[in-house]
């Protein structure tokens, strides 16, 4: 009677290579200081916009002058303190994502990022510098 498949060993290595050895050729996680570098970094840059974001949602949803706010406004408030929330999250997740080396940090890093760079591109494009 013929052994599985699954228990022959592998011709690939040789039986002197444990997994031990393997695991540790695999790159190691970086310092904790890199996450920490990398959140303090981003939270510096997203500072500035992250406040105009909270103010400019706060106006949507409260209402200025005499009209009250409307349902349309204060969908935009709550979708802009969302992506306040993202700009408070994606420097963390970066910092995580280069220090662990984990592909769903990085996934979650990246789209975080983008969000963010969207609500960025909008208070600078809308608010800071008008076009139109």
């Amino acid at each position: 009677m013929s052994r599985r498949p699954h228990h022959i060993p592998s011709q690939r290595l040789p039986l002197s290579v444990s997994t031990v050895q393997v695991k540790e050729a695999a790159k190691a996680p970086r310092s904790m200081w890199w996450a920490a570098g990398i959140a303090i970094g981003g939270w510096a840059l997203l500072a500035y916009p992250a406040v105009l974001l909270v103010l400019i949602s706060w106006i949507l949803m409260t209402g200025s002058g005499i009209d009250g706010s409307t349902g349309g406004s204060t969908a935009a408030g709550v979708l802009g303190l969302a992506f306040v929330l993202c700009m408070v999250a994606a420097p963390v997740l970066f910092g995580l994502a280069v220090a662990r080396r984990g592909r769903g940090l990085w996934i979650g890093a990246i789209a975080t990022g983008i969000l963010s760079l969207a609500a960025v591109v909008y208070v600078i494009v809308e608010w800071v510098v008008p076009l139109g």
